[in-house]
């Protein structure tokens, strides 16, 4: 009975240090965020975090969780922000609705799209991604009359909710803290319902996963919806947030940029496609003079990542925190 409680002690007090150390971790993390809302342009670029923490969880879901490739994530982040533009403009609905219909859309054609994948693998798959991305991109490029095409469209109009204007960078942060915030919430319980272990185990092996009843097609073309609303969602997020898109905004580096986010914050993990958002959005900030190797540096972080961090950057903060809790149960043993 005594040795219980002892080894019960042992657990509370190994919880509550393991505890202080996320809390301290998450203050720090929230004094830098205080420090960067003061200025205009870094609350821009914790924004361009968020909105792409949104679009690169929605592409671990179909790659990390369930083994889909995909390199024309840009196609769906395209429809979300133009089509929520042009209803706005041109239809005059609420933005906030425009924005739910732009996502809708997108999650639409990622069901069609998903219908043709799903029965793809490997290197199919990834051209057919590429075509969709490449033929979304011509489309909008071409139409003028309806898209402006490389001009571009300017004046969208701000999000507007209960009377409320999002109208400065600080404002838009804390939407989009909240939307990341319950993205991940709703990316963990579906992760851990039979969905998310459906998914794995096509990941794993699809033929397997068939054998054991699980509809291999039908959980497929799910994660390709899922996938392409919150991409979609963060396209339009996007769009009126900066006022102006073009088709350069959504070309296939732009799915490539999405890509290298999710390998580098670590794939099939809840927080890494936010880790490898922010240090990418960072980095690509930091090399504004550099943009014609902006490709090229990306490149090579993919290399880094492949042969030095099989797991991303979060597979880095799992050993910290494996070393940390080793370390507090030798001191109390």
């Amino acid at each position: 009975m005594e040795s219980i409680n002892v080894n019960r002690r042992k657990t509370i007090i190994n919880t509550i240090k393991e505890k202080r150390f996320l809390i301290i971790t998450l203050f720090i993390i929230s004094a830098i965020i205080a420090y960067m809302l003061r200025e205009r342009y870094l609350a821009l670029i914790l924004c361009f975090i968020c909105i792409n923490s949104i679009a690169v969880s929605g592409l671990d879901i179909l790659f990390g969780y369930t083994g889909q490739v995909s390199f024309g994530h840009a196609a769906y982040y395209a429809i979300g922000a133009y089509t929520s533009t042009l209803l706005s403009l041109k239809v005059g609905i609420p933005v906030f609705f425009t924005i739910i219909l732009g996502a809708l859309l997108a999650m639409l054609f990622g069901i069609i799209i998903a219908f043709p994948a799903s029965k793809l693998v490997k290197h199919f798959l990834s051209l057919l991604t590429i075509a969709f991305g490449q033929m979304v991109y011509m489309f909008i490029s071409v139409t003028d009359k309806l898209t402006n095409g490389f001009s571009g469209i300017i004046g969208i109009p701000n999000l507007k909710i209960f009377g409320y204007t999002f109208s400065s960078n600080q404002s838009y942060f804390f939407l989009f803290l909240a939307i990341v915030l319950l993205v991940l919430l709703g990316k963990k319980r579906l992760i851990n319902s039979r969905v998310g272990r459906a998914f794995i185990a096509i990941r794993e092996n699809p033929h397997a996963a068939a054998g054991m009843g699980i509809n291999v097609r039908y959980y497929k073309i799910m994660a390709f919806a899922i996938s392409a609303f919150l991409t979609g969602l963060a396209g339009a997020f996007y769009a009126h947030l900066v006022g102006f898109i073009s088709p350069d905004s959504f070309t296939n580096a732009q799915s490539n940029i999405f890509m290298t986010m999710l390998l580098f914050g670590g794939i099939a993990s809840l927080v890494g496609p936010t880790i490898g958002a922010a240090i990418l959005v960072v980095i690509t900030e930091i090399m504004q003079s550099f943009v014609s190797y902006q490709m090229l540096i990306y490149a090579l972080f993919i290399l880094a990542v492949l042969f030095y961090l099989p797991n991303g950057v979060v597979g880095i903060f799992d050993n910290i925190k494996q070393i940390v809790a080793r370390r507090f149960r030798k001191k109390v043993d």
